[in-house]
């Protein structure tokens, strides 16, 4: 699901490639040092078999997806969350019953359809965009308390600390005057 690719990651890769058997075709090692393969690279922006943004790469025509049986999970994941409102069951392992792989759960992450707000907290980002705005409602009526949020959601002190815990983080690093990212 990645849109793109960071150079050194790909050069990385390349260095750690598995080597085929000695004597099979192909089983010559790659005498290729790193400033060659970021020039076989810079060839392959050139002829438009990859576009370059920055430091990252990614193919012309790419468009992040997953293939039609794991989105089906995925779908069923999200779906299973959203059921569970505003105290969702810890991801990872309502993933793995459904056949869901860390990598997929974390490209899930990584593309914004789950927003991970604390440890075992995931919601799907429909979901999420309306708990914000609850909170919002909570905080215009008084002090955003863990109290507070947990009775106006209607959900566990555990679930309304690591939404409170993230609102603040978010607010910290979106602070005017921080860097962000």
């Amino acid at each position: 699901m990645a849109a793109d690719i960071r150079v050194d990651t790909v050069v990385a890769a390349v260095r750690a490639a598995p080597r085929p058997a000695a004597g099979h075709r192909g089983s010559t090692p790659l005498a290729l040092d790193d400033a060659a393969v970021r020039q076989v690279i810079d060839g392959m922006v050139e002829a438009g078999a990859l576009v370059r943004s920055g430091h990252r790469v990614r193919l012309p025509n790419h468009r992040p997806g997953l293939d039609p049986v794991m989105r089906e999970r995925a779908d069923r994941l999200l779906d299973g969350l959203r059921e569970a409102g505003a105290e969702p069951p810890r991801v990872e392992a309502l993933a793995a019953r459904l056949g869901i792989t860390p990598a997929v759960l974390a490209q899930l992450r990584r593309s914004g359809e789950l927003v991970a707000i604390g440890s075992g907290v995931d919601y799907p980002r429909d979901l999420w965009e309306s708990i914000e705005a609850r909170v919002d409602r909570v905080a215009e009526r008084g002090p955003l308390t863990v109290a507070r949020l947990r009775d106006g959601l209607r959900t566990s002190r555990r679930h309304a600390e690591a939404i409170l815990a993230f609102r603040r983080a978010e607010r910290r690093r979106l602070k005017p005057g921080r860097r962000a990212g």
